[in-house]
C-alpha cells in the first residue's frame, strides 16, 4: 500500500531582532497557511494526519492548516532546519559525493534508513510517520532545506538540482511512497494560493551555504517560480 506524503514549506516569517529560530508568522503568512488549511479542507484534498517541525513559523502554520481540516498538529523534532553543527559535515560530503564511492551509497539508500548530515535525522522521522498512515494522505509541515534534503534523499539521481532549488512559503511537494521507492508527483505547487500571496523566502544561512557547494546548474521547478523575497 502506499501513502501520499506532501511537504509542505511554513508560511512567510519575520525574523525577530535578527533572530529566525523563534521567528513568528506574518500576517502574510497567516493567509498563506490559512488558504493551505481551504485547500485540504475540500473531501477530495483531505488529509489523514498533519506532522510539524517543533519550530515556531512551523508550529503556526500546522495549527491554522489544523484548525481548517479540524486535525490537531503533531510536532516531532528532526525535521527542523539544517543545524549550524551538521554544516561542515554536510558541506564536505557534499563536495566528495561526486566521487562514485558515496555516489553509490546515496543511491542505494534511496528511501532508505542512511546515514549523511541532516538527512539521517530527517529520513528517519518521514520513514517513521509513513509507516503509520499506509495508504493514507499525510502533511508534513518543514522547512526549504528539509524539502531539498528529503528530494534528495528519495531521488539522489537529480540531489544536486535540488538542493539548488529552493521552494515557496506553503508549497507542496508530493511524493507516492511504498517502502523505500517514491514517486514524485509535484514539486513547488502552489496553484491552491492566491497569486498576491506567493512568496519565496530566501532559506536559512545554513541551507544558503550549503547550496552553494553544488554547481549551479538550472533548478528543477515545477511551477513558475515567483519573484523572491528579500531576507527577513
Amino acid at each position: 500500500m502506499s501513502t501520499e506524503l506532501i511537504l509542505i514549506r511554513h508560511g512567510h516569517a519575520v525574523r525577530i531582532n535578527g533572530d529566525y529560530f523563534h521567528a513568528p508568522l506574518t500576517q502574510l503568512g497567516q493567509e498563506q497557511a490559512k488558504q493551505t488549511g481551504q485547500y485540504f479542507s475540500v473531501p477530495e484534498n483531505h488529509l489523514d494526519g498533519v506532522y510539524s517541525s517543533p519550530l515556531r513559523r512551523t508550529q503556526e502554520t500546522a495549527q491554522f492548516i489544523g484548525e481548517q481540516i479540524g486535525l490537531d498538529p503533531q510536532f516531532r523534532s528532526g525535521i527542523q532546519e539544517v543545524m549550524f553543527l551538521e554544516l561542515p559535515a554536510l558541506v564536505i560530503l557534499e563536495i566528495l559525493s561526486i566521487a562514485d564511492p558515496l555516489e553509490d551509497y546515496l543511491k542505494s539508500h534511496a528511501g532508505g534508513p542512511i546515514r549523511w548530515p541532516i538527512v539521517r535525522r530527517v529520513s528517519k522521522v518521514l520513514m517513521e510517520i509513513v509507516e503509520k498512515h499506509p495508504d493514507q494522505r499525510i502533511a508534513v509541515i518543514a522547512h526549504a532545506g528539509v524539502i531539498s534534503a528529503s528530494l534528495s534523499w528519495y531521488l539522489p539521481e537529480k540531489r544536486w538540482r535540488w538542493w539548488r532549488t529552493t521552494v515557496s512559503n506553503c508549497s507542496l511537494t508530493r511524493f507516492k511512497v511504498e517502502g523505500n521507492r517514491a514517486e514524485l508527483l509535484a514539486v513547488n505547487d502552489i496553484k491552491h494560493l492566491s497569486p498576491v500571496i506567493v512568496t519565496t523566502q530566501p532559506p536559512t544561512a545554513t541551507v544558503e551555504v550549503a547550496k552553494e557547494v553544488h554547481p549551479a546548474e538550472k533548478a528543477l521547478v515545477f511551477e513558475k517560480p515567483p519573484e523572491t523575497d528579500k531576507k527577513v
